[in-house]
């Protein structure tokens, strides 16, 4: 049996999952967070989109570690801070990984990014936090390969 402090924030707890359901806000278990990456088809130069999408990243405070000549790990924040902090880290300080795969197909070029962290260390706000930096590199990559036209197809990983 909950005491009536459980019961209080169990009630405050949903009060809250309906605001942000009503808001459009996904966090963890719903929604945004819910994307395991993002899948990029581009044709053109393999070079220039792989440059490309490493630029986006450092553009966007990430630091990059090759795995090989077609793959990186990008970080960026600060782990300490995120779990120091949760949610007040901001979006900033959010300590969030990525990890870049390119792989050659019949029909061009793969550029799969798939998000190594969920800001779970921050809480609800830190998931939401990490889901809109991940939303932000998508777009800016997609935006990117679109406007040099070498765009085939982007979608999400599920």
């Amino acid at each position: 049996m909950q005491s009536r402090h459980g019961d209080r924030f169990n009630i405050l707890q949903r009060a809250f999952n309906l605001y942000i359901r009503a808001r459009g806000i996904y966090f963890h278990s719903e929604g945004a967070n819910d994307m395991k990456g993002y899948c990029f088809l581009v044709n053109g130069d393999p070079v220039t989109a792989r440059d490309t999408v490493y630029g986006i990243l450092t553009d966007q405070g990430f630091t990059l570690t090759p795995i090989d000549e077609w793959s990186a790990d990008a970080e960026r924040g600060s782990q300490g801070k995120s779990i120091l902090l949760g949610g007040f880290a901001g979006k900033k300080g959010r300590h969030v990984k990525l990890q870049i795969i390119c792989r050659s197909g019949s029909e061009g070029f793969t550029f799969t990014l798939i998000p190594g962290t969920s800001g779970a260390s921050g809480g609800l706000v830190g998931v939401s936090q990490a889901d809109k930096i991940y939303a932000d590199v998508y777009n800016a990559v997609g935006t990117a390969f679109k406007n040099a036209g070498v765009l085939i197809s982007d979608n999400p990983l599920k």
